[in-house]
Order: C-alpha cells, then sequence, then structure tokens
C-alpha cells in the first residue's frame, strides 16, 4: 500500500514523547478497496490520522456489513519509523547538545524512550462473498465513525496482493490474540487453518508445529496432566490436516512394550511386616493396580461433598476462579446416577460404614476409569435403594437403559446411555458393593473377591499402614500405587490418551466448521460436506483405529469413545494394534523410564480436621486441617540434583522476629556455601511491590529495595566474605553492620549473616534470631500467619483481583471475537463456547457476561464500566482470603522416604 503522508523525525518524536493523542483526519482522503475473487473477495479501508500517535494507543476498528458481507476482519495500524536516540547522528559539542544525547541515550536504555513506531494509519481488511455493491459501516468503541460503499472490481493481481496484506494482518492479530488469551486458542487456531487451507495461503510461522526437543518424561508428565501445550500441538496437527500426514501413521504394529520396571523392594530388602498392624477391610476388594480414596465414613464423605459444593465442585475455585467452569464432579455424579439427595444424607449413616473412590486414573474431564465402594451394614436396603434410583433414571429417558449383564460369570446391573452420558455397573461381593463406570473395573474387583491379590495385600499399602496407621483416623485418606502409575505410562494409556486428544479437537472442529459456514450465509451440518467445502481438512478424522465423529442429535460423539467429557474409561479400551508412528513415539518414552525412573514411588496422603477457637472464645469458629503426606519407599537416585539439595534432616529450626508474617527456613547442601547451612527469609507486615515491578534487572532491583523483609544464613557461610576486592564485606556502619554496595545492609554476629536493604529491620529483628531446638527433625520450614487484617492482605487482595480481572476481561474478548469472526449471535454465544469447549465461560470476578447492543461491546456486570476497574472494587475478596488463616508447613526428606506436614486454618462459608 502506498502511503503519502510524510513528517520529520523531529516532529514525530516530539509528537511521541507528549504523547498528543489525535481522533481521525476530518477530511483526510479515505482508502476504499473491495476487489472480488474466488471463493472470496477482500476489502481494505484505511483512514490516514491527522498525526501521529503511539503504537497501540486507538482502539481496534469495527467493521459490519448487512447479509454477512464482512468476514474475518483483521484491524491493523500503518505505522511509520520513529529513530531513536541512538541511531541519530552524534552532534558537535557545544551548548550541552552532546550531554542531551547522553541523557536520551540512558532514558533509551533504562525504558524511557522505547517508542521506535508511531501509527499514521488506520486499517481494517476484511473478506466479502459477493460480487455486489455493499455498505460497510465502521466503527471503534468510542462510536460509529462513517458508512462507505464499497463496489468490487475484477482485477486478479490486485486481488493476489490485498489478499496476501489481509493474511499478514489477520495473522498477526490472530497471534496478538492468543498471546493476550487466557483461554485455550481453538477459534484462532481453527480459523488460520482453515482459511489457509480454502485460500491457499502459508501457515504463518507461528503456527507451524515443528518436533520438540522437550526432555520425554517431561513431555510424558504433561500429557497426563492435561497440560495445555500438549493439546495445542494435537489441536494444530488435526485443523492443518496432519494427524495423517507421516507415512508412518498408516502402518500397523504390534503393541510396543511397558517401561521394564524395577521392585519398589529389592529382593530380600522388603520392610518387616507386623501382623498386628490393622488394614481397613475395604482395602481388601480394591485392584492393587487402583488409586485408593477413603473417607472411613459416610459424616467424612458428607463433609468432603459439602466442602466441595461449597466452590461449586470445583476445590481449586478455593484458590482462584478460572475462565471455565470444571462440572467434572457434577458430571461423574450423574454418569454413575449417585447423586447425593436430602434422603441419602439421611439413611447414609445407618448403612455405610466405610467409603471410598477407587480407579485407574484421574481423568475427570476426559472420562475416568472410576468408581465408589462402599462397605454396607445392610446390603439388602442399600442396594434396593440404588436399583430404585437406577430404575427412575432409565424410566425419565427413553435414551438411558437398564438392563443386567453377565461380568466373569456374575450378573451386572448395567444403566447405559449411547453417549455415555450415563455409564454405571452396579456389582457386589457380600457387604461390599461397587459402584463404577468402567467394565474392567468390575472384572478386577470380581477377580480379587475371588482371591487374586488385593490393594491390602501389596508391600507398599502394608508399609503405609505402618506409616500410616488407622488410629489416625484421617478425615480422608489418598493412596496412589505404584502400579496404578506405571499403568499411567503403560502403552495402552499414553497412546489412547494421544488418540482422545485428536478426537476431542475434531468434535471441537466440526463445531467450528459449522458455525464458520453459518456465518458465510451458507450453513452446513453434514461432516462430509463441511469437507468437500473447504471447512474442514481433506483428511478429516481418519483414523488408524476405524473411529470417527458422528452426529448423534443435536451432539456429536466419538463412534468408540462417545460423548467428549465422558469418553469411553480407558481401561476399557481394547488396543490389539498402534501405527508405527505411534510405536516409535512410545519407544522413547518407554527406554526413558527404563533407564531414568524405573521405580514409581507410592504417594500417601492424609488428612484430618478438627474445630478450633479464633482466640476469642471457646466456640470453635475455624476449621483446622492437618496434612500429612510421604512418599516410600523413595528412591532419591532418579530423582537427580533436586535430592541432594538439601542437608541432613535437623532439629535444629532458626527463630524469627515476632512481626515476620511470612517465614521459610530451608537446611542446604551446598558447595557454594560450604558445609550444611540454614538459609532464611521473611517478610514483615506491609504492602510489597507489584509482581509486575520485577520485570528486568532495573526494575527488579528497585523492587527489591522496596521490600520490607531480609534474608540470612547460619552458621555463617562465608561465601559474601570470599567474594573479589571485599565487595562482600563491605563498609562498617555500626556494631556488627555493614553498608555492601548497591545499598544492601549486611549484619553479621552470633553466627547469623543476614542481609536486607532496611538496617532498622535488622536491627528491629535482631533480638529475636536465634537456632533453637524443636521436636521435629526436618529440612524445610515455613509459615504464613493470618492474612485477614494485615497491610499484606491489601497487596494478596491487589495481586488476586489483577489475575482474576484480566482473566474476566479476556473473556469477554473472546465473546467479541466470536461476534466478529463467527457471526454469532449473543443470545446463542454461551451455548457456542459450550459446543467449542464443552463447558461453561464464567467471569472470574464473579459476574455475569451481558452484550452492549448499543456499544457492541461485551462487558461484565461485576465491572462499573466497559472494562473492569483497575483496583478491586470496595468489599472485593478473593476466594483465597475467604477462607484462609494462616498455615505452616514441614518437609523432610530421609534416605528412603519424604514426609511432608502442614497445619492450615480455614474459615468455612
Amino acid at each position: 500500500m502506498n502511503n503519502t503522508l510524510s513528517f520529520s523525525p523531529n516532529t514525530l518524536l516530539l509528537t511521541v514523547c507528549f504523547g498528543l493523542l489525535t481522533t481521525l483526519a476530518e477530511a483526510a482522503e479515505v482508502m476504499v478497496s473491495a476487489v472480488s475473487g474466488n471463493p472470496l473477495g477482500v476489502a481494505t479501508i484505511e483512514i490516514p490520522l491527522a498525526s501521529p500517535v503511539p503504537v497501540g494507543s486507538l482502539p481496534r476498528l469495527r467493521a459490519t456489513g448487512s447479509a454477512g458481507q464482512v468476514l474475518y476482519p483483521a484491524s491493523s495500524e500503518v505505522r511509520m519509523r520513529v529513530t531513536p536516540p541512538s541511531e541519530r547522528p552524534v552532534p558537535q559539542p557545544g551548548r550541552g547538545r552532546l550531554l542531551g544525547r547522553v541523557g536520551s541515550l540512558i532514558r533509551e536504555l533504562t525504558g524511557a524512550d522505547q517508542d521506535k513506531e508511531a501509527t499514521v494509519a488506520r486499517r481494517v481488511s476484511f473478506l466479502f462473498p459477493s460480487d455486489e455493491p455493499f455498505l460497510v459501516t465502521l466503527g471503534d468503541s468510542d462510536g460509529p465513525i462513517g458508512q462507505y460503499k464499497l463496489v468490487p472490481e475484477k482485477e486478479p493481481l490486485l486481488h493476489d496482493e490485498r489478499l496476501r496484506q489481509w493474511w499478514a494482518d489477520y495473522t498477526t492479530g490472530v497471534k496478538t490474540q492468543i498471546d493476550l488469551s487466557d483461554y485455550p486458542p481453538w477459534v484462532e487456531t481453527y480459523l488460520v487453518a482453515m482459511l489457509s487451507g480454502r485460500l491457499r495461503l502459508p501457515l504463518p510461522d507461528w503456527y507451524e508445529t515443528h518436533p520438540s526437543n522437550e526432555d520425554a518424561l517431561v513431555s510424558t508428565l504433561k500429557l497426563i496432566a492435561g497440560a495445555e501445550d500438549e493439546k495445542e500441538v494435537v489441536f494444530r496437527q488435526a485443523a492443518a490436516g496432519r494427524m495423517s500426514a507421516d507415512p508412518l501413521a498408516s502402518t500397523k504394529v504390534t503393541l510396543p512394550a511397558a517401561p521394564s520396571w524395577a521392585p519398589s523392594f529389592p529382593q530380600g530388602n522388603r520392610p518387616p511386616q507386623s501382623p498386628s498392624i490393622p488394614v481397613e477391610p475395604l482395602a481388601g476388594s480394591v485392584p492393587p493396580e487402583c488409586f485408593y480414596l477413603r473417607y472411613g465414613s459416610f459424616e467424612n464423605y458428607l463433609w468432603f461433598t459439602d466442602l466441595s459444593n461449597e466452590y461449586g465442585g470445583d476445590l481449586s475455585r478455593m484458590a482462584t476462579l478460572r475462565g471455565f467452569r470444571t462440572q467434572a464432579t457434577e458430571s461423574l455424579e450423574s454418569q454413575l446416577n449417585l447423586k447425593m439427595t436430602q434422603m441419602s444424607r439421611m439413611l447414609g449413616p445407618t448403612m455405610i460404614e466405610d467409603q471410598a473412590i477407587i480407579g485407574r486414573d484421574l481423568f475427570l474431564n476426559d472420562g475416568a476409569s472410576i468408581g465408589v465402594l462402599f462397605q454396607v451394614s445392610n446390603v439388602f436396603l442399600f442396594r434396593s435403594s440404588l436399583q430404585n434410583d437406577r430404575s427412575t433414571r432409565a424410566g425419565s429417558d427413553e435414551t438411558i437403559k437398564l438392563s443386567d449383564t453377565r461380568i466373569g460369570g456374575k450378573s451386572v446391573s448395567f444403566l447405559r446411555s449411547a453417549d455415555n452420558r450415563v455409564r454405571s455397573f452396579l456389582v457386589e461381593n457380600g457387604n461390599m458393593i461397587l459402584v463404577t463406570n468402567s467394565k474392567t473395573l468390575v472384572q478386577r474387583f470380581l477377580e480379587v473377591a475371588a482371591g487374586a491379590p488385593s490393594l491390602a495385600q501389596s508391600p507398599e499399602f502394608q508399609l503405609t499402614r505402618q506409616l500410616m496407621p488407622l488410629e489416625r483416623e484421617d478425615t480422608v485418606f489418598a493412596y496412589l500405587s505404584p502400579r496404578m502409575m506405571q499403568g499411567l505410562v503403560s502403552p495402552e494409556y499414553l497412546i489412547e490418551l494421544r488418540r482422545r486428544l485428536a478426537s476431542q479437537a475434531e468434535i471441537t472442529l466440526v463445531h467450528l466448521a459449522r458455525m464458520a459456514s453459518a456465518a458465510e450465509g451458507n450453513p452446513i451440518q453434514s461432516i462430509d460436506q463441511l469437507v468437500a467445502a473447504g471447512y474442514l481438512p481433506a483428511d478429516f478424522s481418519q483414523r488408524s483405529d476405524g473411529s470417527g465423529v458422528v452426529s448423534l442429535g443435536a451432539g456429536l460423539i466419538d463412534t468408540r469413545r462417545g460423548a467428549r467429557g465422558r469418553f469411553l474409561p480407558i481401561a476399557d479400551v481394547k488396543m490389539k494394534s498402534v501405527t508405527a508412528e505411534e510405536a516409535a513415539w512410545y519407544e522413547t518414552i518407554a527406554a526413558a523410564y527404563s533407564n531414568r525412573f524405573s521405580h514409581m514411588d507410592p504417594i500417601m496422603i492424609g488428612v484430618r480436621r478438627e474445630g478450633v477457637s479464633d482466640g476469642k472464645d471457646d466456640t470453635p469458629k475455624l476449621e483446622r486441617l492437618s496434612i500429612h503426606a510421604e512418599v516410600a519407599p523413595l528412591t532419591p537416585a532418579q530423582y537427580g540434583k533436586w535430592a541432594q539439595q538439601l542437608g541432613p534432616p535437623t532439629r535444629v529450626a532458626i527463630q524469627f522476629a515476632a512481626d515476620d508474617l511470612v517465614a521459610a527456613q530451608a537446611h542446604v547442601a551446598s558447595e557454594l556455601l560450604g558445609p550444611p547451612t540454614h538459609l532464611f527469609a521473611a517478610i514483615k507486615d506491609s504492602s510489597p511491590p507489584d509482581l509486575e515491578d520485577f520485570d528486568g534487572l532495573l526494575k527488579s532491583y528497585r523492587s527489591l529495595r522496596q521490600l520490607p523483609g531480609y534474608l540470612g544464613a547460619w552458621p555463617l557461610p562465608g561465601a559474601l566474605d570470599r567474594l573479589p576486592l571485599g565487595i562482600g564485606r563491605g563498609t562498617p556502619v555500626g556494631p556488627g553492620m555493614t553498608r555492601l554496595i548497591g545499598g544492601l545492609y549486611r549484619y553479621t554476629g552470633g553466627g547469623f549473616s543476614v542481609l536486607s536493604f532496611f538496617p532498622d529491620i535488622l536491627t528491629a529483628s535482631l533480638p529475636y534470631w536465634a537456632s533453637v531446638e524443636v521436636e521435629d527433625a526436618a529440612q524445610v520450614r515455613a509459615r504464613i500467619g493470618d492474612l485477614v487484617g494485615s497491610q499484606l492482605e491489601g497487596w494478596v487482595t491487589d495481586q488476586l483481583y489483577h489475575r482474576s480481572s484480566q482473566t474476566s476481561a479476556a473473556g469477554a474478548q473472546f465473546l467479541g471475537m466470536l461476534s466478529r469472526q463467527l457471526k454469532v449471535n449473543p443470545d446463542q454465544a454461551m451455548g457456542s463456547i459450550a459446543d467449542i469447549f464443552g463447558t461453561d465461560l464464567q467471569c472470574t470476578l464473579g459476574g455475569r457476561y451481558l452484550y452492549d447492543a448499543d456499544a457492541f461491546h461485551w462487558k461484565s456486570t461485576a465491572w462499573a464500566a466497559n472494562r473492569p476497574p483497575i483496583d478491586p472494587p470496595l468489599g472485593y475478596t478473593p476466594p483465597l482470603l475467604q477462607w484462609f488463616r494462616g498455615g505452616q508447613a514441614t518437609l523432610t526428606q530421609y534416605d528412603d522416604r519424604v514426609v511432608v506436614d502442614a497445619v492450615v486454618d480455614a474459615q468455612r462459608q
């Protein structure tokens, strides 16, 4: 594009520096262009500014047209380069010009003069489907700008040029949106891939998915944990039609071998077993390859359920709200048909003696292999109650069927729907009753009942009950068995996990393709027709296992796995062969585990609760949670350097000052520090600098100078004293006090070496510091006081609010993007989001998203204006501070186990 405006560098620089924000030039010549093409034409409207303005200071242009004429708009800025001081000719000495240049250079280096471009025009480009003239209305968040008539021309060469320009603007805008967003970029990724394929345009460099050089162990953990970047790689491949591009993807081979796992206890090195240590009967019915979450009583289960319900069934909401609402608990209860009712609350304590959740995995958002195991006192009444609920559910919905099936020679009740929305087996053995979504769990439960080894008989679990005996009376007890964790790394699990990610991506792509076709005025529902029209890639859903995506009513399902979010449990997926590509991928992982991580160390966690007084009277007003966790037996060697950073466990602890609100200490082993040393740090009750202030070396230094705390070591490590030129010893300013370079102060005495930017803090805290002997041995200790009513409360509130406000704004921006790019009507937006992501969007500030038709803008009821307030509104309390009233924790690493103990005081709603 030819820009005719020109300005001298000095004029531009002065304009940018003084921040002259100007409006559009009233009489400026607006460039309007529309070129027809196949399958879509491209149009551009460019409006020059009266004066240059700083880059990014103007709102995004919005173009709207009748009858869907404006498609895939891209708003951009036309920029002109500004010459910074470092690139201008050096001035001659005299009258301070050279000194002024030096000052400008300093400002440039420190970030005060970083603008090298200014915006001289605004541009919006878009595609259109028709050759007929049409009107386009231009505006932005500040209001309407004008209306323009576009008359398409047929100029193929100009069409190609303008199309490339639009593509550059569009993909740049998409990348910016992805970088700023707080949600999975499925829509943006799909649009770039779909338009690239239909318009024969190259995918941008940032889209290309190159083979990852990431460590095999790390990438496996991320895949199991459902990390977004792992999902993004698969989604981009599916959207671009590259799932079958590898020739190895069509070659079938046998299932590769699992890693060579070493035994938890070497031969003859098992811990001595004591028959006097009791093990609960419930564990005797659990297969050893399952995790085990035991409540011990129905009352404990009710406590955990009520706690979860206080936060919408998602305990992560205790820390912060996320942009999407997790519905895993609700979905699982519905799938198993175990929804809590008032009647079950009343009858549960009289019939249920013990209760646990068991399973092969914890993929709750995708379809876990999971079940609930009950030990009951009255089998007939409990079974009758469950069967009555199952009959009622089947009778109320014709898509749900209730029948009896035979598994392992035993009749089993099976409640199910075709999409796995409901999938519930009911099986019993004596007074043990299992309700599960997995046929494999039923088979294994019956095999254990017939005499196969159980979890209770495994040496790892017997060691667990020695370390965490039943006398503890844990409210909740969790145990992750080695065989369960090995199962997660088995070829069946990991390869199926990848296939599930591909299936989830394809279901999302179909929903997006339908939206895109409707946005272009050509609504298509058929998957085959969407492929033929270019809205889906040519090799869409060509999978090695023969499965695919099909319509079921108004929804979509995987022909083998069911509905997204309720996929067939992986334990029930039978895998006989894989592709050569899948085998090669998994063999790399298996080799890494065999050679570097051949042990899966058991993990056990116990939580006990008790009521405590808040100190004002004897009435329990707080709930104290005591958490004890162990990894035992432990194989430290496979954790590498991370297991070698701590010194031996010690009963010596550092005593802090009384007004230290946050304090931590660690007994570390370091070649730099010498013999094992206690490192400790504390922060006073204060308002620390914002976390954003730590961006960059100079900013971090300035922020640390504002942080009212200290960092110390005992016994005196001497590392500072060994620095060259004596810079660690500093200049004496008082007894035991020296001033170091950079304004840092150091106190030395009594074996302590403590650093702070505040000498008065060192002086005031000095009487409290001491090395004292405590009852428990540990290497790491930490405590946080009650933040409510402290100065730090305001800082924590500000930080958590800032994060939540960004996420809240990102949700509104995403809704706006749906409106602009896919023409989604505001009243259908929330349903469209559920189709795309399989869950609901929520405002992280607790409000509701609404569409402002006058401003063409999405906003939340939690906002006072069109954007979230900069500062937290009066009365705002982040989720964490609604319940957290202080806590402390210790970590102890022994030769054969790691122990973590924590105590947290909580204010229940």
